[in-house]
């Protein structure tokens, strides 16, 4: 405790105090977080140590707004201070004058609300802002909230703001609406989802063939959902949150017959379609269940472009019935030859979801495209670290698209094996000694294992 009361008489030695006050209804927001002030805590001892830099804003609560500021002088609707630590210090130990934000009711209860559109291929992100029941003669925008410096301006409706999206992170941000008509004002926050072609703005310029993916070998096998011998710790929606953004999937048909001889999946429709791999016994998903988390993967990450590789054991028609299922077939791309277009491109237009697999084209299904039309790879067989090759297996070098298997082969899938090969600087030499052999980028980095080791960062570094 003495040790405690010491600390305080320090800083109060050092500081200063400069309480906030609040009249009516209503809370105080800071730049700084540190400086807020709710109605509930009001008078707020508010101690100020070093410099004293702060913006602050008044946020009525429903059926109020805000009037004016005690203690800023002119300043309206924002107060912002701007003390050096050395005028701070020429008043430590002492209370300077609150200040107070003034609220007064109102007969209705103005709201605003915001909506955005982002534009991945212009790299801006449009704000438009409304009232209801407000009619603000001007508008501020924080896009990133109080805490930094950028806030734009708008004295004339309609209030839309087009920011430079490549300002701000990919991610969830707070940004901060102040609106006031000379007299009164209003103050909300809305929490904008930001987006990047898959997490990063500059791959939204960069074509689809011309970017690398952390890609899963066997994805669907995988001991979270507790398949035998599984490929991958984690499950496709795990996968793809982490930054997968390439899957290779085994899909079969239940009445067909195993490896051993034996019906697939006993006991249902032999139509039915499934995520297996070899034999379904050792772990199976219906394939529409499958892709239906692949499609609430897209519909909540807008800005993801996503690939499958599928070993397909079905027709067409089922294949496409299961899409169709799991409703996304509207996100496929269908490519129809010369250059691939930008990430941007398949966001804005909707087609974020590449679908390859090893069978002969349909022209009924243009967007189950022949991956070895369009692709090669380096070999699959590798049983020690010494057997990695840049030699090409199937497809022929030169097509578009690059499938770089690097991954250890034993019956079952092995972490013991990831761990001895997904780490750098193993990974990222051998991609790297590759795309020189080949003179192409290792479009689809494809691993076991894809927690253990460095493969995720090795294809942000390498992009």
């Amino acid at each position: 405790m003495f040790r405690i009361i010491t600390l305080s008489l320090v800083l109060f030695a050092v500081g200063c105090s400069h309480p906030l006050e609040i009249a009516g209804v209503g809370d105080i927001r800071s730049s700084t977080t540190n400086n807020d002030c709710a109605l509930e805590d009001q008078p707020c001892a508010n101690y100020v140590v070093g410099d004293y830099h702060v913006t602050y804003v008044a946020d009525p609560r429903p059926g109020w707004v805000f009037i004016g500021w005690e203690g800023c002088g002119e300043q309206f609707p924002q107060c912002s201070l701007d003390v050096p630590a050395g005028i701070v210090r020429q008043f430590a130990g002492k209370a300077v004058p609150p200040l107070r934000a003034v609220f007064t009711p109102s007969t209705v209860e103005p709201e605003i609300t915001v909506a955005t559109d982002w534009s991945p291929s212009a790299a801006t992100l449009t704000v438009e802002v409304t009232f209801t029941d407000f009619l603000p003669g001007r508008v501020q925008l924080f896009p990133l909230g109080l805490s930094g410096d950028w806030v734009e301006e708008d004295s004339e409706a309609p209030f839309v703001f087009t920011l430079d999206v490549t300002q701000i992170a990919p991610g969830m941000h707070t940004l901060r609406v102040v609106a006031d008509d000379g007299v009164e004002a209003i103050s909300d926050t809305a929490t904008i989802a930001v987006s990047g072609c898959n997490g990063r703005h500059d791959l939204c310029a960069r074509r689809y063939d011309d970017v690398r993916y952390a890609t899963t070998h066997n994805a669907m096998s995988n001991a979270a959902n507790g398949w035998i011998g599984p490929n991958q710790s984690w499950d496709v929606p795990t996968q793809l949150a982490m930054g997968v953004r390439g899957l290779m999937l085994d899909t079969y048909r239940a009445g067909d017959l195993n490896l051993l001889g034996l019906v697939q999946v006993p006991g249902v429709d032999p139509d039915s379609t499934y995520l297996c791999h070899s034999v379904c016994a050792l772990g199976k998903q219906p394939l529409a269940d499958g892709l239906a988390e692949i499609r609430t993967f897209l519909e909540q990450n807008p800005g993801a472009v996503v690939t499958l590789i599928l070993e397909s054991y079905i027709s067409h028609a089922l294949t496409a019935a299961a899409f169709d299922a799991a409703g996304l077939t509207p996100y496929a791309y269908a490519h129809s030859g010369g250059a691939w277009p930008t990430l941007g491109e398949m966001v804005e237009g909707g087609s974020r979801l590449v679908v390859l697999q090893d069978v002969a084209v349909n022209p009924a299904y243009p967007w189950l495209m022949n991956v070895w039309t369009h692709a090669f790879e380096t070999h699959f067989s590798a049983a020690v670290p010494e057997d990695f090759s840049c030699a090409d297996n199937r497809g022929a070098p030169g097509n578009d698209l690059f499938i770089f298997n690097h991954f250890l082969t034993e019956v079952f899938g092995s972490p013991a094996l990831a761990e001895q090969v997904n780490h750098n600087p193993l990974l990222q030499d051998r991609v790297v000694e590759c795309e020189l052999f080949h003179g192409a980028k290792a479009n689809f980095v494809t691993v076991d294992f894809v927690d253990i080791g460095d493969a995720l960062i090795t294809i942000d570094t390498l992009n």
